[in-house]
């Protein structure tokens, strides 16, 4: 993994990872939230991946680098889940799963990257990085509603000075309005695109402390490598004082239990993906109701084209 740099201008907000774990009093036991007794299973019933960006892992080549987002059934209610994440085997895909995937949330957070379970300063280094990107999923730029007022028409104001004036007065008026519009709706661009940007970073972090490799960009863009670097380094509470919340970190992996079949045939469990969300997405029973077909406005989905062209994350 590449030297972490520090965050500019963090200040006093800065805390080390070393006071973060003991300010948290982290425990192996909070590697994952759920427990036998609280064993759930997910199906995982529809896929889908919204602006991914193409990253770089040493050693075993490019994936797509963003949040999976599934329409899923958890513990027998239906919901969505945003998910990151912790592998990257390839046979998931964005997709309307048929059959539906069937994954549990009992198992230990560890990942095939290092044939050992993580340790619990990368578990929590990881919940703090899937809460994160879940709030910045959560806290979405809203677009400006839409320009739709007419240019006014000389031919609609009387003919003489006093017209001429009233017209152009309306026109400059006009004028204002939409340069007021553009300016906010190139404002709107710029903080989705940046959304969309910090969305691949956190995956790419998260990949970037699971794996222990480096993970970069495929088109030299040394701003979001330098941001892998800070969000998976020593620094990377500086992302969540301020406007990004307090320093949640509870996190629930689900791991698929069996085999499936596909574009490719069956597909054996090493292939798969292990992926984990911040534990307080989830709502409460009272809740779900709100969320059951949350994904209807998704939209086409992605679909890969190559075995090992890319990962879902």
């Amino acid at each position: 993994m590449r030297k972490s740099h520090s965050d500019q201008g963090s200040g006093d907000l800065a805390m080390t990872f070393s006071k973060m774990v003991a300010a948290l009093a982290f425990g192996a036991s909070l590697a994952v939230s759920a427990t036998a007794a609280q064993a759930e299973t997910v199906i995982l019933d529809v896929g889908s991946m919204d602006h991914a960006r193409t990253v770089r892992i040493a050693g075993l080549g490019s994936v797509y680098a963003a949040p999976m987002q599934f329409k899923a059934n958890y513990g027998g209610q239906a919901t969505s889940l945003l998910a990151w994440c912790v592998d990257v085997y390839h046979q998931i895909t964005t997709a309307n799963y048929a059959p539906d995937l069937t994954y549990t949330d009992t198992n230990t957070l560890s990942t095939d990257f290092n044939g050992k379970p993580l340790d619990e300063g990368d578990v929590m280094k990881i919940g703090l990085l899937a809460n994160y990107g879940q709030s910045l999923f959560d806290e979405a730029p809203v677009a400006p509603a839409a320009f739709t007022e007419k240019a006014p028409k000389r031919s609609d104001y009387p003919w003489g000075s006093a017209g001429t004036a009233a017209y152009n007065a309306a026109k400059s008026g006009y004028d204002a309005r939409k340069a007021a519009y553009n300016q906010a709706l190139a404002d709107y661009n710029a903080a989705a695109n940046a959304r969309y940007m910090r969305l691949s970073a956190v995956q790419s972090a998260i990949w970037q402390v699971s794996s222990n490799r480096d993970v970069t960009s495929t088109n030299g863009d040394s701003a979001f490598d330098q941001l892998v670097d800070n969000l998976s380094g020593s620094q990377l509470t500086n992302y969540f004082v301020g406007g990004n919340g307090s320093l949640d970190y509870g996190i629930t992996l689900i791991t698929p239990v069996q085999q499936y079949g596909g574009k490719y045939g069956t597909t054996p469990l090493k292939l798969t993906q292990s992926f984990v969300f911040a534990t307080g997405a989830v709502p409460e029973p009272s809740t779900w109701a709100l969320l059951i077909g949350g994904f209807g406005a998704v939209g086409a989905m992605l679909r890969r084209q190559r075995r090992l062209a890319a990962v879902a994350a």
